[in-house]
This record gives C-alpha cells, sequence and structure tokens, in this order.
C-alpha cells in the first residue's frame, strides 16, 4: 500500500475517507467485522479533525502539526492491513475494489488495459420512482447500440440527486444500472457521468 500511504496528505486522505464510507455503506452485504470498523471510524475522525486542525492558518502550530504527524501515522498503520483485509474477502466484488481506488487483483498483470477509441454513451429512460441508465458505444454510427469495448467488463455511474454535494457510485458488469429514488426526490434533477471499467489498473 505504499501507493497510497506515500500520497500527499489531502489525497490520501480522500481516498481512506471514501474507503471507509464505501465499506460502512457495504458492510453488511461484504460481511465486515464491525469492530474493525470502528477502529477505522476512531483513527479517521482524529486525522479528520487533526489535518483541518493543522491546515487553518487561525490554529496552525508546532502542535497542531505533531498532532497531525502521529494521527496520520496511526491511520497509515492501519489502513496496510485493512485493505489487505478486503483484498482478500470473497465477499468484496473486484469491481468494488477497483471503485475505491484499489489496485487490481490482478497483480500479475502490470500493464493496464488500452483506453477504448470510443467513449461511452449514456442513455436513460425512466420508471416509476426509478432511472434505468444504459452504457454503449457507437456502433457505425448508432448511439445505443449496446456493446461493451472487448476485454473490458462492465462501466461506472456516478450521479447525484439535484441539491445533493457528492456523487454517489455504482458499479455494474452489465451494460445497464437501476437507480432508485425515494418519493421526496421527485421533481428533482439527476447528473450522470459514466466511465468503462478497467479490471487491470
Amino acid at each position: 500500500m505504499a501507493s497510497l500511504t506515500k500520497r500527499p496528505d489531502r489525497e490520501f486522505l480522500a481516498q481512506t475517507n471514501n474507503i471507509y464510507h464505501t465499506c460502512v455503506g457495504h458492510s453488511t452485504e461484504w460481511q465486515l467485522d464491525a469492530g474493525r470498523l470502528a477502529t477505522f471510524n476512531g483513527l479517521l475522525t482524529e486525522a479528520n479533525a487533526a489535518y483541518e486542525a493543522n491546515s487553518d492558518p487561525a490554529t496552525k502550530n508546532r502542535t497542531t502539526a505533531a498532532v497531525k504527524k502521529l494521527a496520520f501515522g496511526e491511520l497509515k498503520r492501519f489502513i496496510g492491513p485493512f485493505i489487505d483485509y478486503l483484498e482478500a474477502s470473497l465477499a468484496v466484488p473486484d469491481a468494488a475494489i477497483l471503485a475505491m481506488g484499489l489496485r487490481s487483483r490482478e497483480r500479475h498483470s502490470r500493464q493496464p488495459l488500452p483506453r477504448p477509441t470510443q467513449q461511452l454513451v449514456l442513455s436513460t429512460g425512466q420508471g416509476n420512482g426509478s432511472i434505468t441508465a444504459r452504457a454503449a458505444r457507437p456502433e457505425h454510427g448508432h448511439p445505443t447500440a449496446s456493446v461493451a469495448p472487448a476485454r473490458h467488463y462492465g462501466f461506472m455511474l456516478r450521479y447525484k440527486i439535484e441539491g445533493e454535494a457528492r456523487y454517489h457510485t455504482v458499479i455494474s458488469t452489465r451494460l445497464r444500472a437501476t437507480l432508485r429514488f425515494e418519493r421526496d426526490d421527485a421533481g428533482k434533477r439527476v447528473f450522470l457521468a459514466g466511465a468503462w471499467v478497467n479490471p487491470r489498473l
């Protein structure tokens, strides 16, 4: 996990926050250990607070720098074994490992698959409280031909509802994904973006 722990503090913290919240959201589905998640939460809370205190010119001093160094050190010592734990679990799908920004389990392959020459095209259909997004690439000028690039096994869909601050991420190994919404979201716009999933990044 040197590639993660050696990243700049802002990037490291952003990714570890993403990993934590993704794991919490799938803790039951992935059968994750509650004790490990509780430890992760405590270390991450301390690191977030220390980073904010040391980033604010009004509070930054030698003490805040020392506290941040200690908090980040504890979090970095935890995150490596935790990611090994995720990768070893058969309940955590390959697509989720990639979505959290981690290396593919196919570590014997160091070369990523080539980028598709044709971009992903999203088409949508609305249902009762749902939107179905379909991924395709143009074939012979037809924008809805459902053909994935060779050896790319699915696509990532990022979406957010009007008024939300952050995007949600869905990985589908099929060429469609259905999003379901609460009744209170009726009439709101939904912003979508998609990309092909490369299993060897």
